[in-house]
């Protein structure tokens, strides 16, 4: 039996491999802060802004500790940091040590060195991706190995077992399939996703759910069609596969009216994000020219034409015109800012940090503004590459949990049905344990547990652990399976009934 601290260690550990997706983050955000002002105290307080997760949290208690005096400078404070989380992500500690030395540097030199920082720990995150994606793919395998063959299998033996007089009934395949082959995939696959290099973390979004409104919906659905059916006179056939399609149907649109508009809003955040970046090249070169903040801004609206930063900037501009206020307050105001309803963080903090050296200086605003720009080309690059370096396990265990494990199963349910009824007259086989129509019933509800866990697998390998993504594809997932499994059952029954004469 493990002990409490062993498993506490075990915790704290998967705690700080999650946490370490904030790294190229973090440095990214020092290095653009130190480009920009070479101020440790502020790059650290801008960088801390900005991460949400453990790692930011524990740089802003050391800036806090900072403050109280219980540390000498915002140097004592990161090179503490850097001890702590070295021991799990070494080029972190090599990173922070190049950003702390560039501080005795000139310009160009410090630059250099800012860059070779990012640089390691971008290098890291790849290394770390590379070797986790070529090691699952015998993880993998055993996943479909166990959640799909395996039923198959079990329905072949089951005319085997009648001769041994061994009568499976419904209890046991209900524990089997429901329960047991289940939590060995779901274990197998958590076994896999804990050895998964932690990802960019995403834009988090609060969901407003109405409980209420969600449970009724799924409640309702999910027995308004068993009842039509059961009131038309079904036969027992329809009346599981209608049983079924009530709970997909039922699951699916509570988790629909639950977290789709959280979904959406947090994708057009990320949406902006990513073009972020391509207005800062474009505000940068206007600055660099010397046109005012005004006119820059206008410019980038009029380039960036039908995205929502384009909104943003044209609103900004719109309030120095004609409102008469100064860009600070044009941006941020609370009340009338161009910037009160963006919920990106990262967009916020980097604008308000670039809006300090506008007003200072606008040629060095210029170069900076350009400068911030590369680096978050980068930072998405890495982003891109490494969601990529996982494409191909993620395209193939889609296609298992939306297509070939439905399939499998649907036909799977239907050898037994053939094989029930052409024993069924064989003494030598005797009875079967358990009804085609229960046993097609049991299969379903395990394809809706299967589906469930690869969708979840699939979706924490591409993205990481990410609760919101993984309930909408689950959403998503469960009606197309049940598609598969229903046209599975019908004319695989047939071609089978086909075959068999």
């Amino acid at each position: 039996m493990m002990k409490p601290s062993f498993l506490k260690g075990w915790r704290d550990n998967c705690e700080k491999l999650k946490a370490a997706g904030e790294a190229p983050l973090l440095i990214g955000y020092l290095t653009m802060a130190m480009k920009i002002t070479p101020n440790l105290e502020r790059a650290c307080n801008f960088a801390g802004e900005q991460l949400g997760g453990r790692m930011g949290q524990d740089l802003r208690r050391r800036l806090s500790a900072c403050h109280l005096r219980l540390h000498s400078g915002a140097d004592e404070a990161l090179r503490g940091f850097a001890q702590h989380w070295e021991k799990v992500l070494p080029e972190l500690g090599r990173s922070i040590y190049l950003i702390r030395s560039s501080l005795n540097e000139r310009r160009a030199s410090r630059e250099r060195t800012l860059d070779r920082s990012l640089q390691l720990v971008l290098q890291g995150a790849r290394a770390r991706m590379r070797e986790f994606s070529s090691s699952i793919n015998l993880p993998t395998l055993l996943i479909y190995s166990l959640g799909v063959l395996l039923p198959l299998v079990l329905v072949v033996i089951l005319p085997v077992l009648s001769v041994m007089e061994l009568q499976i009934g419904p209890v046991p395949m209900v524990l089997l399939y429901c329960v047991l082959l289940p939590l060995l995939v779901y274990f197998l696959s958590s076994s896999v996703l804990s050895r998964r290099p932690a990802s960019f973390p995403l834009p988090g979004v609060k969901a407003r759910v109405n409980w209420f409104r969600s449970i009724f919906a799924a409640a309702f659905t999910s027995v308004l069609i068993p009842v039509a059916c059961l009131w038309l006179g079904a036969p027992s056939e329809i009346m599981v596969l209608a049983v079924l399609w009530g709970l997909v149907l039922g699951i699916s649109l509570s988790l629909h009216l639950s977290f789709r508009g959280a979904f959406r809003r947090r994708e057009e955040i990320i949406q902006m994000e990513e073009e972020f970046s391509e207005a800062l090249v474009q505000l940068g070169n206007r600055v660099s020219e010397g046109h005012p903040a005004e006119e820059a801004l206008r410019h980038v609206a009029v380039t960036m034409a039908g995205s929502k930063l384009a909104e943003v900037f044209r609103a900004a501009a719109s309030n120095i015109s004609l409102g008469g206020m100064g860009l600070r307050a044009a941006l941020f105001e609370e009340n009338r800012g161009a910037m009160r309803e963006v919920g990106s963080g990262m967009i916020q903090g980097t604008l308000k940090m670039l809006v300090d050296l506008i007003e200072r200086s606008t040629r060095a605003a210029g170069e900076a503004i350009l400068q911030t720009a590369q680096h978050l080309r980068e930072l998405r690059e890495v982003r891109e590459e490494m969601r990529r370096s996982m494409a191909e396990v993620v395209t193939s265990m889609r296609a298992v949990a939306l297509f070939f494990a439905p399939l499998i199963t649907s036909v799977a349910a239907r050898v037994q049905g053939v094989l029930s009824e052409k024993t069924a007259a064989l003494e030598f086989f005797g009875t079967a344990g358990i009804s085609p129509p229960e046993f097609l019933l049991i299969l379903g509800v395990y394809v809706i547990i299967l589906t469930v866990i690869l969708v979840n697998y699939v979706v924490e390998i591409e993205l990481g652990d990410d609760g919101l993504a993984k309930r909408m594809a689950v959403a998503g997932a469960l009606p197309v399976a049940m598609v598969v499994f229903t046209a599975g059952t019908i004319l695989g029954g047939q071609l089978i009934d086909f075959l068999l004469g």
